[in-house]
């Protein structure tokens, strides 16, 4: 005959399902405690049990060409899987973990096993049923509550029932479910008639658990390491410290209980008197942060919250009946929004001040502990070993540094520090710095400081390589296969690349970029990363990028493209657009600066822009921007042919709304040639004259933008012939280019007055 099986569903960090796990370890002395956690750890349980302090976790992760994914098992004092561990040491049973890893495909996607699923149908139900403001509400209401150990284990067998009943199964679940009925059912086949097995997994996978077993083969189930012949893959599980901040639902934590400072003072001090010792830090903390908080006010709301246990038959104090009785003693004006405990999630922007503090109060500052020796992924030494040879190791308090970027041994700090921001290391903040390796500020300065969320943050990132640079070159890949057709998201993880100065990483970017740049919509977006790999590929000696060859083909590649879409767009109504004029000048700059090298055909080029400049299908802009790359690249026999033709091109704009656009790319195009052009500025001036008022108005915005792209000197230079032509003083020209009101109010003004002269006109006035 096999052994006896027990099963006992809990809701993960749940202080009372802890002390019914270790109530029943001790009544039934089971031979075998399986517990819902990552098997491929039950060969270093040990490793769990000497950890110094909890809260700690264990993250597994799976690395490879297609990405990383991993997931987190976060253990607390009471956490009913840790109690079950400690529990079934001091009886002398076999503890096993029973759920696959979770670097296993069924966890592709999950951050934390021990997720709380979303039955929103079901819950609103129940909350309804019990007059409950949410679920944690509802769940204190139900089981946190002092109770006998039978009439609760009863209460959480119906409640569980209810849940999975509500939800159809996941393929995820599915085979979670089947891989711990193999383990339940070789623990089961072991164990003689007179011997027990106990079960502790989540509530929603007991009531399956209680009978799958029967049907499964009794063999310990073998997970399935990846397939791996190219020898590509790297995974693992690690223990790593943990936050109270980081299990609290209120700052993001998607399982289990809110509040786990709360809940430690209930797990440490017991039910009754926990409030009480939760409302004296929640005082204190509030006083801290200079909140008034009066001994009068800490009376109303205990008052507050006894009444309110009462009214809500609880044999003592919860968690919500403390809350609320503090919100009502504290908060003397409306609330703009719910208190935060009556939902889940983060908190809500605006929440007040008081609420803010109280809910820190309840969520507790906690630190694990690990113990020496633990094992640590080899990313951990890597980067302590690189801090530490570069003076920049962080401690509690915080430093900074300055570092040149034209100075090697600074230069290799920066690389370091960019390395851990692609990672995501907290403590590693850049201040201020160059935004590309090509913009002329040739200095960062950094502020660094210890954090514990820095230790697990190194660990989750070790499932990204070995080394500092390989994990941030596998990071910067992962963003690249999200991104890989996003051309000028492709080119920010290039930049990231030249920073880190990781060579590897930019070939591959590089032909992820190109193909992406061949297939971009956008003119804008190709004009604006060609500038940047222009510019990358001409004066980038300091980070590596000058003259690279891959560089080159990603130019050539967007080159192309760009001609192809300036060529491609019509709308002779369509309003200049500066992303366009940008474009034109990124396409003429590339001719002019790497076209040799390059091997980009001129001819090709000027055969667009003279088409372009020509059709009176293409936009305004877009041909004065190809007259204006044809002048500026030497594609007119002389200056006199070009200024010829920009007259011609010039006249042929007849409409008021063309003609400013037409300047735009003109003027962004060959704003030195129009400069020194000897009769082009006397033929705009004419063209602009010509204007009746309510044309000159509606051309006004468009003519602004074109002469915005003059400098002020170069304005000044205009302006002086201007008022020569009009037999103007030339010496009083500076004081015209600055409005003592805005342009808008000029143009204002101006309509005003057309339509005063329009009204004097039509009753005789004048």
């Amino acid at each position: 005959m096999p052994g006896t099986l027990h099963v006992v569903g809990v809701r993960h960090h749940s202080p009372a399902c802890a002390r019914l796990v270790a109530k029943s370890i001790e009544a039934i002395r089971p031979r075998y405690v399986l517990i819902e956690g990552p098997a491929d750890m039950n060969g270093r349980l040990n490793e769990l049990a000497m950890q110094r302090e909890l809260p700690f976790a264990v993250y597994s992760y799976l690395s490879g060409p297609n990405g990383t994914h991993g997931s987190w098992s976060p253990f607390c004092d009471y956490s009913p899987e840790w109690i079950a561990i400690k529990a079934a040491e001091q009886i002398g049973a076999e503890a096993r973990f029973i759920d696959l890893p979770s670097w296993s495909k069924a966890f592709i996607d999950v951050r934390n096993r021990y997720a709380d699923r979303r039955l929103d149908a079901v819950m609103e139900a129940l909350c309804e049923r019990f007059g409950t403001d949410g679920t944690d509400a509802l769940w204190d209401h139900l089981f946190e509550q002092p109770e006998d150990a039978v009439v609760l284990a009863e209460r959480l067998h119906t409640y569980f029932v209810e849940i999975r009943d509500a939800e159809s199964v996941s393929p995820r679940d599915e085979q979670r479910e089947a891989f711990m009925a193999k383990c339940i059912a070789w623990a089961v086949s072991e164990c003689a008639d007179d011997e027990h097995v106990l079960v502790v997994c989540g509530g929603y996978h007991a009531p399956f658990l209680e009978s799958a077993w029967e049907d499964a083969e009794p063999v310990w189930p073998e997970f399935a390491v990846p397939a791996d012949p190219e020898g590509l893959l790297r995974w693992g599980s690690y223990v790593v410290p943990y936050t109270f901040r980081r299990l609290d639902s209120f700052t993001g934590y998607q399982a289990g209980m809110p509040s786990p400072g709360w809940y430690q003072a209930v797990w440490e001090q017991g039910p009754e008197v926990a409030p009480e010792r939760m409302l004296e830090l929640a005082v204190k903390r509030l006083r801290a942060r200079k909140q008034v908080v009066s001994a009068a006010d800490m009376i109303a709301a205990l008052s507050l919250s006894c009444g309110l246990q009462q009214i809500r038959g609880h044999s003592v104090i919860a968690r919500v009946d403390l809350l609320d009785g503090l919100a009502g003693a504290l908060i003397k004006e409306a609330l703009d929004q719910p208190v935060p405990w009556s939902r889940r999630g983060v908190l809500s922007q605006g929440t007040a001040p008081a609420l803010v503090e109280v809910v820190a109060a309840f969520s507790g500052d906690k630190e694990g502990v690990l113990a020496e020796g633990t094992p640590q992924p080899p990313l951990v030494h890597d980067v302590q070993r690189l801090l530490k040879a570069h003076k920049l190791t962080p401690t509690r308090k915080v430093k900074s540094v300055k570092l040149k970027l034209d100075v090697e041994a600074e230069r290799e700090k920066s690389r370091i520090l960019h390395r851990l921001r692609v990672l995501g290391i907290p403590g590693f903040t850049r201040q201020q710095g160059p935004a590309h390796a090509v913009d002329g500020q040739l200095q960062e300065q950094w502020t660094y400081k210890k954090l514990l969320e820095a230790d697990a943050a190194l660990i989750e990132a070790g499932a990204y390589g070995a080394t500092l640079a390989s994990a941030a070159t596998a990071r910067l890949e992962e963003q690249l296969l999200a991104i890989r057709d996003q051309f000028d998201a492709l080119v920010k993880v290039l930049i990231d690349g030249v920073f880190t100065g990781i060579d590897q990483l930019a070939d591959r970017v590089l032909r992820e970029a190109a193909l992406a740049a061949g297939a971009e919509p956008r003119l804008e977006v190709v004009g604006e990363a060609l500038s940047l790999l222009l510019s990358l590929w001409r004066h980038d000696a300091l980070m590596g990028a000058a003259g690279a060859d891959a560089l080159a083909m990603v130019i050539r590649t967007a080159f192309e493209r760009g001609l192809w879409l300036y060529e491609s767009i019509d709308g002779p109504s369509s309003a200049a657009d500066r992303g366009w004029i940008a474009a034109a000048v990124s396409l003429r700059n590339t001719q002019r600066f790497a076209g040799a090298a390059l091997g980009l055909d001129p001819d090709v080029t000027f055969g667009v822009m003279r088409r372009r400049s020509n059709s009176q299908d293409a936009p305004p802009a877009l041909r004065g921007a190809g007259l204006g790359c044809l002048w500026s690249l030497g594609g007119f026999v002389d200056p006199a042919e070009a200024e010829a033709r920009a007259t011609e091109a010039l006249n042929a704009s007849g409409r008021p709304e063309e003609l400013g656009d037409f300047l735009a790319g003109l003027f962004g195009l060959a704003r030195e040639e129009v400069l020194f052009s000897e009769g082009l500025v006397e033929v705009i001036d004419a063209r602009v004259c010509e204007l009746e008022p309510d044309n000159y108005l509606e051309a006004l915005p468009s003519l602004r933008l074109a002469f915005a792209y003059f400098p002020p000197r170069e304005k000044e230079r205009i302006a002086k012939r201007l008022f020569g032509l009009h037999g103007g003083d030339t010496e009083d020209v500076r004081s015209t280019l600055k409005l003592k009101v805005s342009a808008q109010t000029i143009t204002e003004g101006l309509a005003l007055d057309r339509r005063v002269d329009d009204a004097v006109a039509r009753y005789g006035l004048e």
